[in-house]
């Protein structure tokens, strides 16, 4: 063997041990972001749910809350305490009244990896008009 092929399996093995890792993460990342993107959008049907019971007779915070985690639940996100209602809340709404729900969950434990993400929440808010005013 000469020296030429020495040197041409050198520079191959050089490019692999420097591209390698930084295909790697690239590919990582991009598995992160497309996850981020699908619980993005599932806090968002969540508090969307959560919204559209709220809004109809007899809606109030608490039934707001359950289907908010039962949604969260059937689909395996992991939350603490997801579900704000901004005031006013389905309880003292008065009819045809703006009532906003926010959906937030931790990334971290949601995620494949979650390296990229790390101490990040996804929130999602959604605004309906109350139907009807509850019966006090």
């Amino acid at each position: 063997m000469n020296s030429v092929n020495f040197k041409r399996e050198g520079v191959a093995t050089t490019e692999c041990a420097l591209a390698l890792p930084v295909i790697i993460a690239f590919t990582l990342f991009t598995i992160d972001i497309c996850s981020v993107i699908f619980l993005k959008e599932a806090v968002t049907i969540a508090a969307y749910e959560g919204a559209r019971v709220g809004i109809q007779r007899n809606g109030n915070d608490a039934i707001v809350e359950f289907r908010v985690r039962e949604f969260l639940d059937q689909r395996g996100i992991v939350y603490d305490n997801p579900v704000f209602v901004e005031d006013p809340g389905f309880d003292d709404a008065d009819e045809m009244e703006h009532v906003r729900t926010v959906v937030t969950v931790p990334a971290a434990g949601n995620l494949p990896f979650g390296w990229f993400f790390t101490g990040t929440d996804v929130s999602a808010s959604v605004t309906m008009r109350k139907e009807f005013r509850n019966a006090n």
